[in-house]
Order: C-alpha cells, then structure tokens, then sequence
C-alpha cells in the first residue's frame, strides 16, 4: 500500500461519500521528505478520488479575496488562498470551481454539475455550497490543521443564526467567466462590524463537537486531523451562537451583552 492510501484509508471513507477537504500539507510534506519522498497533490487527490468513487463528491475550498480587494476575478485563474490543494484543482481537468468569486470550491464527482450551477450571491446562502454541506451530508476532512485554519462552516451557521455583528455587504468588480466573457458582478459577504474584533475560539467548539461524537480526531500517520459530520455538527453550533452568545466560537473585545441585543 502507498505512502498516500495509508493517509486515506485513515478516515475510513465510503463509496459514496460527499467530503469538503481542507488541508494543511507542511507536515505532509515533511512526513514524506523523512521518508524521502516527493509529495504529489495530484496523487493525494486522486487516492481520496478512489475512495468516494464517481458516486461520490469532492469539494475542495479555494477561496479568494481578490474580487472584494481589487474589484477582479477570473473563475479560471485566480489563485485561492486556502492551500496547495485547491490551486492543484484549479489546473485539473476534473474538478470545476464554483460560482461565488470569493468563496469558491473545487469540485469533483456525483454532484459536480449541480455545485458548479448553483448561482449564489451570499457567499453563505441558503443556496449556497455551505448549505448542500448538510442536505448532503458532506464529511469535512480536516489534513493536517486544526478547527481555526479551517471551519469556515461555523460563519454560514452565524448567517443562518442572524448574528448581530455581521451584515451583508457588497462588492461589485469585474468577473471573468468559464467561457471568457467578462462581465460586471455583484456579490455580498458576511461582513464583520468593524467596532467588533473577534478572536476565533473554534478549537473550543471542535472539542464540544467531538464529545457529542460529530467531529473525531485522526491520527494520520501522526499528523492531527480530523473528520467532521458538518449536517449533525450545524445544530449544536447554532446552539452556541443562539443560547451562548457564541462563548464557545469566539471571545469579543466587548461585552457579550453589549453585541447580542435583539
């Protein structure tokens, strides 16, 4: 068996399964250099391919701030920013990236034309890929980081909650479509109010996940990671966010008392 089922194999995957796949290869890379072996994306990749099978889905994030930075986007080119992997994606064949010029996915499999067709505006929407993670049942696979580098879910569970720090605010700027055209595109983000400085407690909520046995800990050859049942975790963190005033997700630099007043 390869150095990268040994890794897959790990999360005991199903043909079938629907996995968001979040990653943070250094330690990857580094388990493989001891070991002196050359990491491969594409490999990494197409073993979790294997493992789903065509029945199955793959998202990969590739989100990007371009569009919101400097009013650009070109669904075909630009770089996302939340690791190696989904930039890999971005070149391959295979996969396709959907819509949203922010927070984009990579995505392979069963569900691919359904994902790339989804025209959301919000980036976490109701219509959004954030939500087919719980009509589906998407298993979050976080490689090699924790909680905080990569539950971005946790922000569509704060817009399905109605936080009070965040609104929706719009970018507009220029989008370069699949075919080439171009065009100019409004999109809203769930901005934070900037009065509103918050430190990201997720690992907190991560540990809550795991004693209610929706998120356990993989030990991957070593590495931490972890596997996340998104659709049975979304209640227990809106839980947080609606009686707990987010204690569990974030510390603010006010008063709780002061932000949550309906």
């Amino acid at each position: 068996m390869d150095i990268y089922s040994k890794i897959v194999d790990c999360f005991d995957l199903k043909k079938g399964d629907c996995i968001w796949l979040s990653s943070e290869l250094i330690k990857l890379v580094l388990l493989l250099k001891r070991n002196k072996i050359t990491f491969d994306g594409n490999a990494l990749i197409e073993t979790f391919q294997k493992a789903v099978g065509p029945e199955g889905t793959i998202l990969i994030p590739n989100f990007s701030f371009e569009f919101s930075n400097h009013k650009f986007y070109d669904i075909r080119k630009t770089k996302g920013v939340t690791g190696a992997l989904g930039n890999i994606a971005l070149n391959r064949d295979d996969f396709k990236r959907t819509k949203h010029p922010m927070h984009s996915f990579e995505v392979w499999g069963q569900d691919q034309d359904y994902l790339i067709s989804l025209n959301n505006r919000n980036s976490f929407g109701s219509d959004s890929p954030f939500a087919y993670c719980i009509s589906h049942h998407v298993k979050q696979i976080i490689l090699g980081t924790d909680y905080v580098h990569a539950m971005t879910f946790v922000h569509y569970a704060e817009v399905a909650c109605n936080v009070p720090y965040r609104f929706a605010k719009t970018f507009t700027g220029k989008y370069v479509h699949e075919n080439g055209t171009e065009e100019e595109y409004s999109c809203d983000y769930a901005a934070r109010k900037l009065e509103i400085r918050p430190t990201e407690c997720f690992n907190r909520m991560g540990a809550i996940l795991e004693k209610a046995g929706t998120s356990k800990r993989i030990d991957t050859l070593g590495i931490n990671s972890y596997l996340v049942d998104l659709a049975k975790s979304f209640p227990i963190i809106c839980e947080d966010i609606i009686s707990n005033q987010c204690k569990n997700i974030y510390e603010f630099n006010i008063p709780r008392e002061e932000i949550f007043t309906y």
